[in-house]
């Protein structure tokens, strides 16, 4: 007993270590965001900017160097501020699968083709992600208020009309106060989105500590029709981002996965995580925890079997 308990305090201290800059540097830009009132401008641009910021916000999360954790206190602080959640979603759900490194790496150890299919497959997933949520909110199924709980209240809560959005002196933004007021931004922050991916490394360690390991070469090793769906399963609630699922993949690739397969883990795998599922779950209604997961679940399917005719196997 006491050595699991080792075995899960070390998940947890690993995990700490892999996200935690990732982690500090989304609370920080989030607390940057709100200290020099960029919120509001964010606000009106994103209102106002229709099917074309959903696009960008796909884009922006392909260059994003983020986790599926490390984007979370962005994505808060847009929601809070009043952004759409199109673009909201696209941002969460394309920044996690690649970045200019992970690419780079990708290309190294798993070649040219993988590599296109990881940085296609984010811009998919974030263009998927952002207008599927844009649509059924316009249908209704999503709420117009997201987060659990109610309403969030706080300094930002009074919005700009997008019509006449604020105009926010420069005499403001460099307001004496303004490193205090930074630091209390990301006190908040880190306490919103600290407590549920530290709940969740726990759950994660318990699960690592009693699973056994070696039925996930016996699950994605299928080349058949299968092996894509199996993938898809196996990937989503795996630890695993950008960077860290290039050697589990080409162990997998060596055991007798197929590119079918493989392009639906590359891209499951970093968009979500059992962390990441926990503090969406926590922090968000249970229709935007469920339509994150199936966009992840579905989209990297469909891309799995699609680069599974391009490439063959």
């Amino acid at each position: 007993m006491l050595e699991d308990m080792r075995n899960i305090l070390g998940v947890v201290w690993d995990g700490l270590m892999n996200m935690g800059w990732y982690i500090l540097l989304g609370i920080a830009v989030s607390a940057l965001i709100k200290t020099y009132k960029l919120d509001r401008r964010l606000w009106a641009v994103l209102n106002r900017g229709g099917n074309w910021v959903i696009v960008l916000a796909a884009f922006a999360g392909v260059f994003s160097p983020l986790c599926s954790c490390g984007i979370l206190p962005i994505v808060v602080t847009l929601i809070e501020a009043g952004s759409p959640i199109g673009p909201a979603f696209a941002l969460l759900m394309a920044s996690p699968i690649v970045d200019p490194a992970s690419a780079a790496v990708n290309y190294a150890a798993l070649g040219p083709g993988l590599t296109a299919a990881k940085v296609s497959g984010a811009l998919f997933m974030g263009l998927f992600a952002g207008f599927s949520a844009k649509y059924l909110t316009t249908a209704g199924w999503l709420p117009a208020e997201v987060f659990s709980g109610g309403p969030r209240k706080g300094y930002c809560d009074a919005k700009v009309d997008p019509a006449a959005p604020a105009k926010v002196p420069i005499d403001t933004v460099l307001a004496d106060r303004k490193i205090p007021f930074f630091f209390a931004r990301a006190k908040d922050t880190t306490l919103l989105v600290g407590k549920y991916i530290l709940l969740a490394l726990v759950v994660q360690g318990v699960i690592e500590t009693y699973v056994p390991t070696n039925w996930i070469y016996a699950v994605a090793g299928d080349h058949g029709g299968m092996g894509v769906v199996y993938a898809a399963l196996l990937g989503l609630p795996l630890p695993v981002n950008g960077l860290t699922v290039v050697p589990i993949l080409k162990g997998l690739m060596h055991n007798g996965m197929g590119a079918g397969p493989a392009v639906a883990f590359l891209i499951a795998g970093p968009v979500s995580s059992i962390p990441a599922m926990l503090a969406l779950l926590g922090m968000f209604r249970r229709r935007v925890f469920y339509l994150y997961m199936a966009v992840g679940f579905t989209g990297s399917v469909f891309l799995g079997f699609l680069f599974q005719a391009v490439l063959g196997g």
